[in-house]
C-alpha cells in the first residue's frame, strides 16, 4: 500500500526533526536552568555549579545531545531523564500521570465536537437556504474565528464566576470522594474545558462538512435517491453524509497536533492537571527533559493517530491504495 507507506516515510522524517527542535530549541532560550532552579528553591549561587554537574549541564552541547540520543533509541524502555523540577521522578512517570487527564479532553471533545457536526450537518443538508442551516453556518464561523483561549476565559468568567455552576480549576475537587461520586466530580469538572475544545471542533468540522456535502449533493445518485421518493432524513444520512465522511476524516487525522496545541491553552486557562499544564511548567523553568520528553511522546501520540486516519482512509477511499 503506497500510501501508507509514504505517510510512514513522512512520520519518521517529522519525528525525527521534533527530536531536533525539542532537544536544541530550549537550550537556546535565554537563561541556564541551572541558575532558574537554584533562584527558584532560594539556594546560594554556588548551588548553580552543583545543580549544573548533577544534572550533567556542565557537558559539551553535542555530549548532552548524543547521550539524549542513546537514551531515547538504544535503551528499552527508552529513558527520558529525570525532572529537574520534580526531581527525583522521571520524565515517564510524570507524563503517565498527566496523559490520562489530557486524552480525556482530546476524546471527549473530538466526540461531543463530532456527534453534534454531524446531527448538525445531517438537518442542514437537505434544507438549504433554512433558518438552521444559515444558523449553523455563522456559528461555525463564529467559533473558528474567535481565538480558544479569549473563548474560555469567557467561559470561564460567566459559568464560573457570574453564575458559579461549574468549578473554575483543577480536575477533581479537594474531596472527591470514591465510586460514582468521584467519577460525577470528574465529569463537573470537565464540563467547561471539554465545551471550549468542542466548539472549536465544531466551528472547523462543520465548515469542512458543508462544503464537502455542496459536492456529493450534485452527484448522480443522490438525485437517482430522490427520484426513488426517499425522505429527506434518509437521504442525508445514509446518502449525502456517509459519502461527505472522507474530508472529515482526513481533516480530524491530520489536525490532532493543532488539537494538542489547543487543548494547551485550554488545561493552562482551566488549571486541567493534562501534559499542556506540564510543558508550560517545564518550559517556565527550563525543566529540558520535561520539556523534550513530553514534547517527543506526544508526537508519536499525534504519529500513531494520524497513521490510524491513514488507515481508515484507504477503507473509506480505496482510491488511496494505488
Amino acid at each position: 500500500m503506497k500510501f501508507l507507506y509514504r505517510r510512514i516515510i513522512t512520520y519518521i522524517i517529522v519525528l525525527f526533526a521534533v527530536i531536533n527542535i525539542t532537544f536544541f530549541l530550549p537550550r537556546f532560550a535565554p537563561g541556564n536552568a541551572a541558575d532558574i532552579i537554584a533562584g527558584a528553591t532560594r539556594l546560594p549561587n554556588e548551588a548553580s555549579k552543583i545543580i549544573a554537574t548533577r544534572f550533567g549541564l556542565d557537558q559539551p552541547l553535542s555530549t548532552q545531545y548524543f547521550d539524549f540520543l542513546k537514551n531515547v533509541f538504544l535503551t528499552w524502555p527508552p529513558y527520558l531523564g529525570v525532572s529537574y523540577n520534580y526531581f527525583p521522578a522521571t520524565v515517564t512517570q510524570l507524563f503517565a500521570v498527566r496523559v490520562g487527564w489530557t486524552m480525556l479532553l482530546i476524546l471527549a471533545s473530538i466526540g461531543v465536537g463530532e456527534f453534534v457536526t454531524y446531527f448538525m450537518a445531517a438537518f442542514s443538508a437537505m434544507r438549504r437556504g433554512g433558518k438552521f442551516e444559515i444558523g449553523s453556518l455563522y456559528s461555525s464561523i463564529m467559533f473558528n474565528s474567535i481565538p480558544l483561549f479569549w473563548l474560555s476565559m469567557i467561559l470561564l468568567y460567566v459559568f464560573s464566576i457570574v453564575l458559579g455552576w461549574f468549578p473554575i480549576f483543577g480536575a477533581t475537587g479537594f474531596s472527591p470522594g470514591s465510586g460514582v461520586n468521584y467519577y460525577l466530580d470528574v465529569i463537573w469538572h470537565a464540563v467547561l474545558p471539554v465545551a471550549a475544545l468542542s466548539l472549536s471542533v465544531i466551528g472547523e468540522s462543520f465548515l469542512i462538512m458543508r462544503g464537502s456535502m455542496q459536492e456529493v449533493l450534485k452527484s448522480d445518485y443522490v438525485l437517482a435517491a430522490k427520484s426513488r421518493g426517499l425522505s429527506n432524513w434518509i437521504l442525508s444520512s445514509r446518502y449525502v453524509l456517509r459519502n461527505s465522511m472522507l474530508p472529515l476524516v482526513a481533516v480530524i487525522s491530520f489536525s490532532l497536533a493543532s488539537l494538542i496545541s489547543r487543548e494547551v491553552l485550554v488545561e493552562v486557562i482551566f488549571g486541567y492537571p493534562g501534559i499542556g499544564d506540564l510543558l508550560v511548567d517545564a518550559i517556565l523553568g527550563r525543566d529540558f527533559p520535561v520539556l523534550q520528553g513530553s514534547l517527543l511522546l506526544t508526537t508519536i501520540m499525534v504519529i500513531a493517530g494520524g497513521i490510524v486516519g491513514d488507515i481508515i482512509l484507504t477503507r473509506l477511499d480505496p482510491r488511496l491504495k494505488k
